[in-house]
């Protein structure tokens, strides 16, 4: 079919909307084709300013990028343009965009020191650790981890405000870790299966929500140590090892207080309850230990299409049942929500800008 004038003209509009979510000046942005114009993605990030696309054909890419500029990175589809790394790709620029590749085969897949940044859309595999985040308000959402070898698949450290959602991990040592002081975080709506470890973790971490996910198969479900006032809710436990794990007796040697966390509203594949009045909730409560107790235990699985989307509100349970004693975390920035919704659109634009110089030549 004979393409029409229109439609690149769309896709123009598309990209000139991805830059402003970003806050890139859109004065003239380019997008610089790998390897047509530059051999490495590298040199490409060298040779690019502000605002840039960098649009890197299918392909093997063997090196360690940093990306030290804003500027939007995308893959012409992520199984077949691959990044195999080393030390891994490092961001560190705020408002950078990665979506597109799969990143194989090094100590870190992406480490990210920066701010209001959107990796999405990739896959990670055979990495020591997936991708570690140091910084706020950033999205990490839509991507695939699969066999992290040693640590997280996602880590967050020193983190807050972030967005967590979408991913799918599997087959990972541990899946996603909000430790050292990561606060008002959303992990919402993942499937972690498979982790020899714990699914999701907390170390002195508080005020995170955990809502929507499916946490299967996996050596502990979520782990607490020395975390409060975090919000898990309308979650699917199924079949982990232990389900639950608040163990912080070494913790208490030192004086602290029990952690103290808000759950309801999750489903326990071991619950062993019964719902006389067919609300779908049990009648008893689900009992992990004396400060964390789900009292509204979920009958059945939720589906994605019926879970919230990343809200603190958990829909079906009784009046009262989502208050909580302390403040509810922060809501995510809209702007990084935003940024998730318009990746597809980054990667379609990115396509037609190079569809328009293919017609100038």
């Amino acid at each position: 079919m004979k393409a029409t004038v229109g439609v690149p003209l769309v896709l123009l509009l598309l990209a000139a909307s991805c830059m402003a979510l970003s806050g890139a000046s859109q004065a003239g942005s380019r997008t610089i084709i790998v390897p047509d114009e530059y051999p490495t993605i590298q040199q490409a990030i060298d040779n690019a300013v502000e605002g840039d696309t960098i649009y890197v054909k299918k392909g093997v890419y063997v090196e360690n990028p940093v990306v030290n500029k804003l500027i939007s990175l995308v893959g012409e589809d992520r199984d077949s343009t691959v990044i195999d790394v080393t030390a891994g790709l490092k961001v560190q620029s705020n408002n950078v965009t990665i979506a597109g590749f799969t990143i194989y085969d090094g100590y870190d897949g992406i480490s990210l020191a920066t701010n209001y940044c959107n990796i999405s859309g990739n896959k990670i595999t055979n990495t020591t650790h997936g991708i570690v985040v140091f910084g706020y308000e950033n999205s990490i959402s839509g991507n695939i981890f699969e066999s992290i070898g040693l640590s997280s698949a996602i880590q967050l450290n020193f983190a807050n405000r972030n967005l967590i959602s979408g991913n799918y991990i599997v087959s990972c040592v541990e899946g996603i870790q909000v430790w050292q002081n990561s606060t008002n975080n959303t992990i919402a709506e993942n499937t972690i299966t498979d982790c020899k470890n714990t699914a999701i973790g907390f170390q002195y971490s508080n005020d995170n929500v955990v809502i929507g996910n499916n946490i299967s198969g996996s050596g502990l479900g979520t782990s607490i140590y020395g975390s409060n006032r975090n919000r898990i809710s309308n979650n699917n436990y199924v079949h982990n090892d232990v389900q639950f794990g608040a163990n912080e007796s070494y913790y208490l040697t030192f004086g602290n207080n029990p952690s103290i966390n808000n759950i309801n509203g999750n489903f326990w594949s071991d619950y062993q309850g019964t719902d006389a009045n067919g609300d779908g909730i049990g009648d008893a409560p689900y009992v992990i230990n004396a400060n964390h107790i789900d009292q509204y235990p979920l009958m059945k699985t939720v589906a994605f299409s019926e879970q919230s989307n990343g809200t603190s509100e958990v829909p079906g349970l009784p009046d009262g049942a989502n208050d909580n004693e302390t403040n509810a975390p922060e809501s995510f920035p809209i702007s990084a929500v935003a940024a998730v919704s318009v990746t597809f659109a980054l990667v379609v634009a990115a396509a037609g800008l190079i569809y328009l110089k293919k017609r100038k030549r």
